[in-house]
């Protein structure tokens, strides 16, 4: 993680500073000074995020979900905007930091076998997010918390929307280049986050810092040209992003 690399070749020893090869050798634990900060501090929270968002994801992601295993959660909603009723999931996402249970649905734009997405939101919550326009109705027993959205849309269009949404506002307006790749834009969106986080324009710790992390992934599942799993990683640099608004 690059926090920990941070962290640990920042730290002096015997009036020097540890490279990256001496780094990979210690453990936190042992490098930590006492009366400091433990270095993994707030580093693991992205990770804890993912590890408690997996089981979800991979459910959401079954090809059958609806059927009669996932009856408990879904009982109560009819057919038509269950996630899984024949159709495939292609991303789950937050978009909106509330705990509350969602009690309505917004529906995206209808593409001929359902709704784009379906955003979940909450009583108070029912009329915000106008980034996501689309018509509302009240749903009984949805189990998700508000700003959960499930997507149906292809890869193409998730890392549109990403960048729509969201990824252009915090890396800077970008010139259309018709040839550009999206390996390419991650790429120039990373560069920009380091360059912030290098330029000490935020610390280690912050939430940038993590948003950073993410979307470093993205860059490199998109170089390695398998866009669907760059989309899962915006997907929680997205999330990641909200506490920058906060």
């Amino acid at each position: 993680m690059k926090g920990a690399y941070y962290n640990v070749t920042h730290q002096e020893v015997d009036g020097r500073r540890r490279s990256n090869e001496e780094a990979d050798g210690c453990r936190l634990t042992v490098v930590s000074e006492e009366g400091m900060d433990p270095f993994w501090e707030s580093l693991l929270e992205p990770v804890l995020h993912l590890a408690e968002s997996l089981p979800y994801d991979i459910s959401c992601s079954l090809p059958h979900l609806g059927t009669r295993q996932h009856v408990t959660l879904w009982s109560d909603v009819p057919v038509g905007h269950r996630p899984g009723a024949g159709r495939q999931v292609t991303g789950l996402r937050t978009v909106l930091d509330c705990p509350a249970s969602a009690t309505a649905l917004r529906q995206g734009p209808d593409t001929g076998d359902g709704p784009a997405w379906l955003l979940h939101l909450c009583p108070t919550h029912t009329e915000a997010l106008t980034s996501w326009p689309g018509a509302c109705t009240d749903t009984a027993g949805l189990g998700l918390e508000c700003g959960r959205v499930i997507e149906y849309r292809t890869t193409e269009q998730l890392l549109q929307s990403h960048a729509d949404l969201w990824l252009t506002r915090l890396t800077g307006p970008r010139p259309e280049i018709p040839e550009r790749t999206w390996a390419d834009l991650l790429e120039q969106a990373h560069q920009v986050l380091s360059t912030r986080l290098d330029g000490h324009d935020t610390d280690e710790d912050s939430p940038l810092a993590s948003v950073e992390m993410m979307v470093d992934m993205a860059r490199r599942r998109a170089a390695e040209g398998d866009l669907q799993q760059a989309t899962v990683a915006l997907s929680y640099a997205e999330t990641l992003a909200l506490r920058l608004d906060a």
